[in-house]
């Protein structure tokens, strides 16, 4: 066992996932959607843009504003 898989560091991990992951179930369709195509499914924001049938303007506020909520919850663990 390292220095990072102690078993409180191993507990921390998986809670901060588990609340990343419910902050993104919690997220609006459409900032969730913007996020995980392009996080999970790598897709572009051109292609985003036209999945979702909207401007590239559009995909990256929706993908910056899903980002910050997320990021609220993980700086609460740094």
């Amino acid at each position: 066992m390292t220095d990072a898989e102690t078993p409180d560091n191993l507990l921390a991990r998986d809670e901060l996932q588990e609340k990343v992951f419910a902050t993104l179930e919690s997220l609006p369709d459409d900032l969730k959607t913007a996020l995980s195509l392009r996080e999970f499914e790598g897709l572009s924001y051109e292609q985003i843009a036209e999945v979702m049938d909207c401007p590239v303007g559009t995909v990256r506020s929706r993908i910056f504003r899903a980002r910050e909520a997320i990021d609220k919850v993980v700086a609460k663990y740094m």
